[in-house]
């Protein structure tokens, strides 16, 4: 019904086709970079520009001390937050709580610049991951 609507509107199929698989391409790349974990982040003490209250979906991987997001559903948005230490302990989401994400979803909560707070979910499997560099150093990153 959605192909009959877009072609009754004059869209071609193939335009269609092409941005679909764009869209494809992009999220196979992003998820096959090197320390790339799958999550949804929000903010929840202050300001990140760029991030908002409510759990957004979405990919990320560390440079560093930067977290790099990259936004769902088409992942062609990334957002770079300097990451200052990890902000306490990690908990087990509530049921409910982060959607999409399996059943066992941990929550690491990290100190970023300008003094907010952001939440970052992930499977339990991803939880090193979703730390990044703070599980090698210790709880504060090293700046050079």
């Amino acid at each position: 019904m959605l192909i009959a609507l877009l072609a009754v509107l004059g869209v071609d199929l193939v335009v269609i086709v092409v941005l679909l698989a764009a869209v494809l391409a992009r999220r196979r790349w992003v998820s096959r970079r090197p320390g790339a974990f799958k999550g949804a982040i929000r903010v929840v003490e202050g300001q990140v520009p760029g991030l908002g209250g409510k759990w957004r979906r979405g990919y990320g991987r560390w440079v560093r001390d930067v977290l790099v997001w990259e936004k769902a559903p088409f992942l062609f948005r990334s957002e770079f937050v300097l990451a200052d230490e990890v902000a306490g302990p990690a908990r087990t989401a509530e049921p409910g709580e982060v959607k999409r994400l399996g059943k066992s979803v941990t929550v690491v909560f990290l100190a970023v610049e300008g003094g907010a707070r952001i939440a970052v979910a992930v499977a339990s499997g991803a939880r090193e991951a979703a730390v990044g560099p703070f599980a090698a150093h210790g709880r504060r990153a090293r700046r050079t």
